[in-house]
C-alpha cells in the first residue's frame, strides 16, 4: 500500500467518524428538544390545574364568605373582614387568570394576547402597548400556549425592569415560519451581564428551542430591547 492509499483510507475513516458524530449530535439535539417540550407541557398543565383549583376551590370559598359577610349585621370589624375577603377574592381571581387565562382556551391566542395587553396596560398606565396580529394564523394548542407565555414573560420584564414608555408586539406568518417580535424603548441591558431578567429570558429561549425554533434577544444599555421568536412551519400544525 502506498502512502497515498494509506492517506486516502485515513481520510475516509475520518469522514465516516465525522458523519457518525454529526448524526449523534443531531439525535442528542432532538432528544433534548423532546425533553424540553415535555417539561413545558407538564409545567403548563400544572399551571392550568392550579388555576382551576384556585377558581373552583379557594375562589368559591371566598365568594361564599363575601356573600355571608354582606348579609350579616355590619360592624366596624365585620366591614373590615368583608373588605379583606373581597380583596382576597379579587387577588385569587387575578392569579388564576394569569396562571391560565380562560380566554386562551375559550377564544384562542389573538383574544388572549389582547386580554394580556389590557391587563399590563392597566397595571402600568404610563406604558403604551401596540398589538399587531395576523388574525388568520392557526396554531396547535400547545403552540398557542407557548407564544402566549413568551409574550407574558416579555411584558412582565418590560413592566418590572425596562422603565419603558412604549412597547409593541407583532405576530405574523411568513413563507416558511412564524415570527413574534416584541420591542420596547426602555433602558435596555448588557446581554452578557447577569440580570434579574436572566431566568425569564432563558425560559423564552428554552421554549422556542423545544419547538425547533429560535428566540433572539437584542439589547444594549439605553437602547431598549428586541425579542424575535421564530418557529419553523413544520412545527406550527
Amino acid at each position: 500500500m502506498t502512502d497515498d492509499d494509506a492517506l486516502a483510507q485515513q481520510l475516509a475513516k475520518l469522514s465516516l467518524q465525522q458523519r457518525q458524530l454529526q448524526w449523534q449530535l443531531q439525535q442528542n439535539a432532538q432528544q433534548m428538544q423532546s425533553i424540553l417540550r415535555r417539561v413545558w407541557q407538564i409545567n403548563d398543565k400544572a399551571q392550568k390545574r392550579i388555576a382551576n383549583d384556585l377558581h373552583d376551590g379557594v375562589g368559591q370559598l371566598l365568594t361564599a364568605l363575601v356573600n355571608e359577610l354582606s348579609v350579616a349585621p355590619v360592624s366596624a370589624g365585620q366591614q373590615r373582614a368583608l373588605d379583606l375577603a373581597k380583596l382576597a377574592l379579587q387577588d385569587t381571581r387575578q392569579i388564576s387568570r394569569l396562571l391560565r387565562p380562560p380566554v386562551l382556551d375559550d377564544l384562542g391566542l389573538p383574544a388572549a394576547l389582547s386580554w394580556l395587553v389590557r391587563q399590563m396596560s392597566a397595571s402600568c398606565p404610563e406604558l403604551q402597548i401596540q398589538l399587531q396580529l395576523d388574525q388568520t394564523i392557526q396554531l396547535a394548542e400547545e403552540l398557542q400556549v407557548m407564544v402566549f407565555r413568551v409574550c407574558q414573560e416579555a411584558l412582565t420584564n418590560i413592566v418590572k425592569y425596562a422603565k419603558a414608555t412604549s412597547a409593541s408586539i407583532e405576530l405574523r406568518m411568513q413563507q416558511d415560519h412564524l415570527t413574534l417580535t416584541i420591542v420596547d424603548n426602555g433602558m435596555g441591558f448588557e446581554l452578557n451581564a447577569q440580570s434579574q431578567q436572566g431566568v425569564g429570558l432563558c425560559s423564552m429561549q428554552d421554549r422556542a428551542y423545544s419547538f425547533g425554533g429560535r428566540c433572539l434577544i437584542e439589547s444594549a444599555v439605553n437602547q431598549g430591547c428586541k425579542i424575535i421568536l421564530s418557529l419553523p412551519m413544520q412545527e406550527l400544525r
